[in-house]
């Protein structure tokens, strides 16, 4: 048996009866961090080695009284044993998960009471716009926005505001930046969480963010390698190809990722793509369909590429693996084996710790791994490296359980100055795509203005922000909304007219509009023959006018609604429709709210994806187009 510290045999007294890291055995391990990182590792146990790999959520805990999947919202005996007792080295938080300050700050405490042993990664991902985790919090309007403004300035203060909030509560890993080029208008599952299908630009953007977040101790990781810009399909519930060819995705989808790499990024995480370009080994289904290599399970493209070619030896941290391109497709137990082959260090949510009986397939996750691992010396020699690495950056990072004072979190998270920032950033992303002598539309003392979108509760926080713009106005709007599903064919001539009459300004909300939006269509022909202006407002991606004729005013504003669609949860980016309506209107004098500044970080293709109909760059102002 190797020949132990003084330090480090006391330390592993302490492990054999599951007890924590103290403060003070930390600060000894932290003065010579690659030698206390070796030594840990080669005097802990298999189970403790693997449970270093992990990182669960316990989004849910069992169900209510009412049978419902009941939120994981404070510690309880069940989950604390499974931390302790399966020595767990990562927990991941959603925002089923997050009601306020006080309550995550108590449950992250709670969380790190429960270690077994070193400081838990505690990681989430606020991404920002459409991917925020915090109920409370300054979401910032999200990367394709920030794509819009061109200041780089405003990244890295986006990084410094989700970095000083998160570590406030306690968070040290945010999974962000996303660093994927949207260069696919069609691609369902990254759209505005790209800054830009221009590699300069999210070169430029990832590593102001990177820069901000790093002010404070926070650790960033990089979306979604090797590039999930390129797909039709959403990884979530399928298992998307990407067919570009290896020179292509060289010069296009690599070099961000290569570029925020050499520029600190601290992990990266792996999408569940095929890309036959990197890896062209086929493997076969649980229904017996012969596919490509996902990228979370190609030692060609983590070991090959990250590790080899770009000589990189940080964390490779896999996208959740309980989603439906791993999961419906593969046996979990095997795939996460294939995936600590392949290179990854730590596996994200590879079972849904939702309940009680969740233990059992832990545990024999656990006796598998424990299995393959006594009769392939190659996967023993995987999770003694990757257990090593994590352990080595808990150490680099200086990463505590010491707990959060809720008090300065208080002060700190959604705190006014932030939420004014946030308001300014988004006032500097809307893009005006199109006007043809719409806007400003001036207020007048009285006015009628309709809302219609797909859905209710985004007409009402239109409504609500119309409101506030009447009393910053002294005007009267009375406001009417309709619910329509756009994408559809429901409405006829008729009803359109009726909806139309009487009204003074149309605002069309879309939402990812795609093919023939027959509904949609029908307004705006109804509005222009009638002759009342109407604005479409592209309240996600900005490609929505490729899809509709004869548009007089549109404005881009990326993103009116976060949406976890890993579970259907869903919040109101209020920052982002507050200033682009604002963007539309003019008070009594003529003098705008806000001026559109933001510049399309995005070409905006017809559907064909042949000719491109408003190019990157492309944004008009209120006096001249640009």
């Amino acid at each position: 048996m190797q020949k132990l510290t003084l330090l480090t045999a006391c330390l592993f007294s302490a492990l054999s009866i599951a007890e924590p890291m103290t403060q003070a055995q930390l600060n000894e391990l932290w003065k010579d961090k690659q030698k206390s990182a070796e030594e840990i590792v080669s005097n802990m146990s298999e189970a403790e080695k693997i449970g270093q790999l992990f990182m669960l959520d316990f989004r849910y805990w069992n169900k209510d009284s009412n049978g419902e999947p009941a939120p994981f919202l404070t510690m309880n005996d069940e989950v604390s044993k499974v931390i302790n007792q399966y020595h767990l080295g990562s927990v991941i938080l959603f925002r089923e998960n997050l009601i306020d300050t006080p309550q995550t700050v108590e449950l992250i405490n709670q969380l790190q009471s429960s270690r077994s042993n070193l400081p838990l990664f505690i990681g989430t991902d606020q991404e920002g716009g459409y991917v925020t985790r915090l109920r409370v919090g300054t979401e910032m309007p999200g990367n394709m926005a920030l794509g819009a403004t061109r200041n780089p300035a405003l990244a890295e203060l986006t990084g410094m505001i989700h970095g000083y909030e998160l570590s406030s509560l306690g968070f040290n890993v945010n999974f962000g930046p996303v660093v994927d080029i949207n260069n696919n208008q069609n691609n369902p599952v990254i759209g505005v969480r790209s800054y830009s299908d221009n590699k300069d630009l999210v070169e430029a953007l990832s590593i102001n963010y990177i820069k901000g977040v790093h002010k404070y101790n926070l650790l960033t990781s990089l979306k979604h390698f090797p590039g999930h810009g390129n797909v039709s399909s959403d990884s979530h519930v399928d298992l998307p190809i990407v067919n570009s060819d290896a020179k292509t995705w060289r010069s296009i989808e690599l070099a961000p990722f290569q570029y925020a790499l050499a520029h600190g990024s601290d992990a990266v995480m792996t999408a569940h793509i095929i890309v036959p370009a990197l890896d062209n080994n086929k493997i076969i289904t649980l229904t017996g369909k012969e596919v490509g290599t996902p990228a979370t399970l190609s030692k060609p493209i983590l070991h090959g590429i990250l590790r080899n070619e770009l000589k990189y030896d940080g964390l490779i941290v896999t996208d959740a693996m309980d989603m439906g391109a791993i999961a419906d497709n593969f046996d979990i137990n095997w795939a996460v084996e294939t995936s600590l082959l392949a290179g990854s260090d730590i596996v994200l949510m590879p079972i849904k710790m939702w309940d009680t009986e969740a233990i059992t397939r832990l545990d024999n996750m656990y006796r598998y791994l424990e299995t393959q691992a006594a009769k392939n010396p190659e996967l023993q020699k995987r999770i003694d490296e990757s257990a090593k690495r994590v352990v080595l950056k808990k150490l680099q990072q200086q990463i505590t359980a010491q707990p959060v004072d809720v008090a300065i979190a208080e002060q700190v998270v959604a705190s006014k100055s932030h939420k004014d920032l946030e308001n300014m950033v988004s006032e500097q992303a809307i893009t005006l795509v199109k006007n043809d002598n719409i806007l400003p539309y001036v207020l007048k003392p009285q006015n009628r203005i309709l809302v219609i979108s797909d859905e209710k509760p985004r007409n009402a926080l239109i409504q609500k922000h119309l409101n506030d713009i009447a009393a910053e106005t002294a005007v009267t709007i009375k406001s009417s909304e309709q619910v329509v599903k756009l994408n559809e064919d429901t409405l006829s001539k008729s009803d359109v007219r009726k909806l139309v009459t009487n009204q003074d300004l149309i605002l069309l909300a879309t939402y990812n509009l795609k093919d023939t939006p027959k509904n949609a269509q029908l307004i705006i022909d109804a509005a222009n023959k009638a002759k009342i202006p109407l604005v479409v407002i592209s309240s996600r991606n900005p490609y929505d006018i490729a899809y509709l004729n004869d548009v007089k005013a549109n404005i881009a504003i990326y993103g009116i609604t976060g949406f976890d669609i890993t579970n259907n949860n869903r919040n109101s980016l209020e920052t982002n429709i507050r200033s682009g309506l604002r963007t539309l209107f003019a008070n009594s004098n003529a003098q705008p709210l806000n001026s559109p500044k933001g510049l399309l970080p995005v070409n905006i293709k017809n559907p064909q994806g042949n000719q491109v109909l408003f190019p990157y760059g492309h944004g008009e102002t209120y006096h001249t187009a640009r």
